[in-house]
């Protein structure tokens, strides 16, 4: 049962949150999108991961929640209520694993170090710190470590064309999650088809048609040095 508790505590969050976006989003994601985001490190544990027994054992030991959180972050969530609020340990926890965020204290979770700390090592747990996605280092530090995250900035950040360039950049497709403004940004736009074809349906109207040419270019003379799949996923993209 504990360990059927443990998986649970660590999936209701993320689908929790793509329920709400499902509804509010006037573009929801496809489900190809959804599934590759919640595979991505740290959202989802793996489910043959064990649940630390030497923490279940001992909760409120510092010594034994220290040495196992150094091994696998997760294992914060059996550690007793008094050490998910020690900020040293929670540190230790998220630097090694950034989904244990959402077994710290709420306290913490609202700590600029602490959320810092947990982006660095996974961009996607800023979904879990709802009081610093308006904070521009915080959303900075995410997106550059997966530019996915910046679905999860608040609006303004989303419409700032320094948060936006630093996530097409790592992730081109990111540009569906910026603002209509960004998405008519050529600088923004041109960083994200470079980094993946796959973003063109997102960009503006005028920039998109600017970039099927640039791409039915590139075809014509390069296709037939491409790999199959890799020409079938740019034809696609021209066609959408």
């Amino acid at each position: 049962i504990e360990r059927l508790l443990f998986h649970l505590a660590a999936v209701a969050p993320p689908l929790k949150a793509m329920a709400a976006r499902k509804i509010s989003d006037p573009k929801p994601p496809s489900f190809e999108e959804e599934v590759n985001e919640l595979m991505q490190p740290g959202i989802i544990p793996k489910l043959w991961g064990k649940p630390s027994a030497k923490v279940m054992d001992d909760p409120y030991s510092r010594e034994t929640v220290c040495a196992e959180v150094e091994r696998d972050g997760r294992a914060l969530a059996h550690a007793g209520p008094p050490l998910k609020k020690d900020k040293e340990l929670v540190l230790k926890a998220v630097q090694k694993d950034g989904s244990a965020l959402m077994f710290a204290s709420e306290e913490l979770q609202r700590d600029k170090d602490v959320v810092l700390a947990a982006v660095a090592c996974d961009g996607l747990v800023l979904s879990l710190a709802k009081d610093l996605i308006g904070d521009k280092e915080v959303a900075l530090v995410a997106v550059a470590q997966n530019g996915m995250a910046l679905r999860h900035c608040a609006e303004h950040l989303r419409d700032d064309q320094d948060v936006c360039l630093v996530a097409v950049q790592q992730n081109g497709r990111a540009l569906r999650h910026a603002s209509e403004q960004q998405q008519n940004n050529k600088e923004v736009v041109d960083a994200a088809l470079e980094n993946c074809t796959q973003a063109l349906p997102y960009a503006g109207p005028e920039l998109k048609k600017e970039w099927e040419e640039i791409l039915t270019g590139r075809w014509k003379d390069e296709g037939w040095h491409l790999e199959r799949r890799q020409a079938g996923q740019i034809l696609s993209q021209i066609k959408t």
